[in-house]
């Protein structure tokens, strides 16, 4: 019986509970999505050197790499400890 009583009760306040004012419940909505900016052309800029400093990362490990080979190859041949 209580439980029936509960439930009758809970529509009641949850209808008083809102706000008369139809202004002041559209801004207790929650925020919508974020929705991303356009990239600017300083945005492609720093895109462009991220990207050239990348390559010319690899390229130097790759040199590294290769160096470190061609010693270990010449270490090997000539006999060396």
């Amino acid at each position: 019986m209580g439980v029936f009583a509960l439930l009758l009760l809970a529509p009641v306040q949850a209808v008083s509970a809102a706000p008369a004012d139809p202004i002041v419940a559209a801004q207790q909505a929650p925020p919508g999505p974020d929705v991303p900016t356009a990239p600017t052309e300083q945005d492609s800029a720093t895109a462009k050197n991220r990207l050239v400093v990348g390559v010319a990362a690899v390229v130097l490990l790759g040199i590294v790499i290769l160096g470190r080979r061609m010693r270990s190859k010449r270490k090997k041949d000539s006999g060396g400890s």
